[in-house]
Parts: structure tokens; C-alpha cells; sequence
């Protein structure tokens, strides 16, 4: 197992990587109270055992209209990150995995429509930091439940009796876990930008899902997110990745992806 470090890392047209430093300064405090941000996922959101996880309120209400065109693209750039998910888990874990696209959404948020767009229920995961020259962050989350059975894939090869595992080591393979997959997914935009991002390292996170959005919000003032739900069917692991841009940059890179790049 790869324990994630200080260091962050940066991925290039070719999906290579080399170590950058991260240069977050401003990552918010763990969540204080009977429930910290940094714990390690546990028990089981019964609700959400099924595997499905419904969208729940999320009316476009007065969201900016977004071009027929730049719809498409964006959904299609959600589904190609998916795929640089599983070749990134498949590089790394070498387990043959498929990743499968449920959902892509776009869509703004602002911190006054977070509570109606987004879920009260607890997630565990983490949030990576993107820099130059596409600023804005990337948040992977579980369900409670599934953040167990996600920690425990990448702990499978490690480890004999997972019922072993302490809190930390628990808490610190979902996190390298999230790290993997923010790096995969961002892997297939650097190659179609012709273009590095770089990513910080890894934040631990364990919050109600509208929380941690709020959270990334206070940082930019764009409201754009793409939102790619996944699942691991071997494993029964669901996840959702939400790309925030952080900055005008950034949509313009978007905007100026033609259909042509649409098999």
C-alpha cells in the first residue's frame, strides 16, 4: 500500500507522472465534534447498500443555460474520465477491474442552492487540489458503507485479515484510493487539453455530501461542476467524482472543446 504523502503529483498528455510539490496552504480543519473529518469509514449506510443513489433535488432552478454543444461535451468528458479511472486502478492495483459510468450531471451550484441540490448523507473520501494552468479541485466520495469495501480493495493484496486493519491504515487506503482515481479521471482531460495539471495531495474527508460542496464553494466563485457517478461491479463499490474549475481559465479550456472530440 502506498501511503499518501506531502507531495503531490502531476499528470501530462501521456498520463506519465512526476512528483510536484503541493503548494495548498488553505485546507480547511477536520470536522470537530463526535464526528471528525479525518476518521476512518464505518458501518453501513443502510439506505444506500443497494448501489443506487438517486439524485435528490437537483432542479436546474435558475442555473446559467448551457450551450446544446458544451453539454455535450462536458457529459462526454465525464464519461472519458471514468474511463481513466479504470486504467489508472488497472495500472496500479493490476486486478483486471471494470469501472462503469451510472450518471454524468452538470451543473451550478451556488452556497445558497447546495442545501436543495445536494445530499445530506454522510460521505467519506477525499478532495484533491488542481493548479496551473486548470485551477479548481477534484472530490471523490463514497457512501459509508461502500467506503469500507473501497478501502478494503486496495488493502486486499496487503493485507491477509482485513478484519486487522486499524482506523488509520484504513482511512489512509481510501484516501490513496481517491488519490488514484482524482489523478486517473484528470489523466484523460490533460491528454485532450495537450496540456500538465497538477494535483496536490490528497485531503481526507468525511462529511454530509452538501457540506463538503459548500466547503470547496468558499474557495471559488465559478459554480460549474461536473459530476461522474461510477461503480466497481466486482467489488460493489459506488463513487461519485465532482470536478469544481476554480477559475474562468478553466471554463474557457472547456468551452473550447469542439463535438469533433465525440467518437
Amino acid at each position: 500500500m502506498v501511503r499518501p504523502g506531502a507531495r503531490g503529483t502531476r499528470t501530462d498528455a501521456r498520463g506519465t507522472r512526476t512528483d510536484a510539490r503541493e503548494t495548498r496552504t488553505d485546507a480547511p480543519a477536520p470536522a470537530t465534534g463526535a464526528r471528525s473529518a479525518e476518521s476512518a469509514p464505518s458501518g453501513a449506510d443502510s439506505a444506500e447498500q443497494s448501489g443506487s443513489d438517486p439524485a435528490a433535488g437537483e432542479s436546474s432552478g435558475s442555473d446559467p443555460a448551457i450551450p446544446l454543444k458544451t453539454l455535450a461535451v462536458l457529459n462526454w468528458l465525464g464519461d472519458r474520465g471514468v474511463t481513466g479511472v479504470e486504467d489508472r486502478l488497472n495500472d496500479v492495483l493490476d486486478d483486471d477491474l471494470t469501472v462503469t459510468t451510472e450518471q454524468v450531471k452538470i451543473g451550478y451550484a451556488e452556497k445558497e442552492t447546495v442545501a436543495a441540490q445536494f445530499r445530506a448523507n454522510e460521505r467519506a473520501g477525499a478532495r484533491v487540489l488542481l493548479s496551473k494552468p486548470l485551477v479548481g479541485n477534484v472530490l471523490v466520495v463514497f457512501p459509508m458503507g461502500g467506503a469500507n469495501k473501497a478501502a478494503a480493495l486496495m488493502l486486499q493484496r496487503a493485507v491477509e485479515d482485513l478484519s486487522s486493519v486499524s482506523t488509520e491504515m484504513g482511512r489512509d487506503a481510501l484516501t490513496e484510493l481517491c488519490n488514484m482515481m482524482a489523478n486517473g479521471f484528470v489523466d484523460e482531460w490533460a491528454a485532450l487539453f495537450d496540456t500538465t495539471i497538477d494535483t496536490g495531495s490528497p485531503v481526507p474527508v468525511q462529511d454530509p455530501e452538501r457540506t463538503l460542496v459548500a466547503r470547496i464553494l468558499k474557495q471559488y466563485g465559478v459554480g460549474l461542476f461536473i459530476r461522474s457517478r461510477l461503480r466497481i461491479p466486482r467489488h460493489d463499490v459506488n463513487a461519485a467524482i465532482y470536478v469544481f474549475p476554480g477559475k474562468a481559465e478553466f471554463l474557457d479550456k472547456l468551452s473550447g472543446v469542439g463535438l469533433e472530440v465525440i467518437d
